[in-house]
């Protein structure tokens, strides 16, 4: 009876064992609970000024603090290209308002692009991108320059392989979309970036619309010259008054957005074209040799001028439009066919007038502003 009492107790004691162990063991297998991240988002009315308004910003890629400094980490990283010498800011420089300030940009191994780059401000008001308007999307055109094959020239496969080795893109990726680094979530990054850049601070915007204290003299005629008609006189057919820019580089942002109004246009640079531009792409004659009208902010820091860089000084640029528009261009925009075949001729008074306006859009705070930056300085 002794005995059989000490077999009771031992089964009782190694079952209360095994039953502690097996909690030991459940314990051990059961998984952490993550606890998401919480980005913390941006209120765009921070960002953008009222006197723009609030853009259609993508309601599928929300700002948030950690998305757009992964975007600017991205965009200056070299290891965005095959050799890791070029990254996105090689050709924007922030000094140059995000422009390259030679003709054309060179990509790795030295090979040159075929078109001058663009500079990148205010880009969430904009509906296309690149010179030729082929992309809708800052999503999408951040992955162009990353393919093509004289500009970056890496495959995108092998960008996503990258990024998952580097620990800092790990982190960062999880902060801003509770991922593993991935070329569709390195895209929204980059357009959230992209889209915060916003140069407010010029002269210029302080005075638009029309604040003409602010402006000397000299800018105050360049201004009237800028927004104003051109007329003809009926008798000798002289052109005078203004120099009608405001068409194709009117409001505040001194660019026609909307690319059915002026925003795609050609400005009588060649008769004969050898750059269809956005022709290239809607493959209709009409459009042959027409290009998105950039903003003119900022303009005294984004030299060499027009698509192909031809132009090296703005003096040169308002030769052009003053002395030497090409009317048998093909598809010239028709605000400035209407006063061919004869030019405009602007006295050298009214050249350093104007010139003079167009200084006023120079925005130094925008181009010192460290949320702009290299993150890796």
């Amino acid at each position: 009876m002794r005995l059989r009492k000490k077999h009771i107790a031992l089964f009782w004691l190694l079952a209360s064992a095994g039953l502690v162990f097996q909690a030991c063991r459940k314990d051990e297998k059961a998984p952490l609970k993550k606890t998401p991240y919480q980005r913390t988002y941006i209120n765009p009315y921070t960002i953008f000024p009222e006197k723009y308004g609030l853009p259609q910003l993508p309601q599928d890629n929300p700002l948030s603090e950690e998305g757009v400094y992964l975007g600017r980490m991205l965009f200056y990283d070299p290891v965005l290209s095959l050799d890791s010498t070029i990254s996105c800011a090689t050709c924007h420089n922030q000094k140059n308002a995000f422009a390259d300030p030679v003709k054309y940009s060179t990509g790795i191994f030295g090979l040159e692009s075929t078109r001058n780059a663009s500079a990148l401000y205010n880009l969430a008001y904009s509906r296309v991108f690149f010179w030729d308007a082929r992309q809708k999307t800052l999503r999408e055109q951040v992955l162009e320059p990353i393919q093509a094959h004289n500009e970056m020239a890496l495959t995108l496969p092998l960008l996503q392989q990258r990024l998952k080795r580097i620990p800092r893109y790990k982190e960062w990726f999880a902060k801003a979309f509770d991922s593993e680094p991935d070329i569709f979530n390195m895209a929204l990054a980059m357009e959230q970036f992209m889209l915060t850049i916003v140069s407010k601070d010029s002269r210029f915007t302080d005075f638009w619309p029309g604040k003409f204290s602010k402006l000397t003299a000299q800018e105050r005629e360049g201004a009237l010259l800028f927004n104003g008609l051109v007329d003809e006189d009926p008798v000798t057919g002289a052109l005078s008054g203004g120099a009608d820019c405001f068409h194709c580089h009117g409001s505040v942002f001194v660019q026609a957005n909307n690319p059915n109004f002026g925003g795609i246009a050609s400005n009588g640079l060649n008769p004969l074209v050898t750059d269809k531009g956005f022709g290239a792409i809607s493959g209709l004659s009409s459009d042959i040799g027409t290009f998105k009208t950039p903003s003119l902010l900022n303009i005294a820091l984004t030299a060499p001028y027009m698509h192909d860089g031809r132009f090296k000084t703005l003096d040169e640029v308002i030769d052009h439009y003053s002395d030497h528009i090409r009317f048998d261009a093909p598809n010239l925009h028709p605000q400035i066919k209407v006063h061919g075949p004869k030019q405009r001729l602007l006295t050298p008074t009214q050249k350093a007038a104007l010139k003079a306006y167009l200084l006023t859009m120079t925005d130094t705070v925008f181009i010192n502003n460290p949320a702009y930056s290299n993150p890796f300085k």
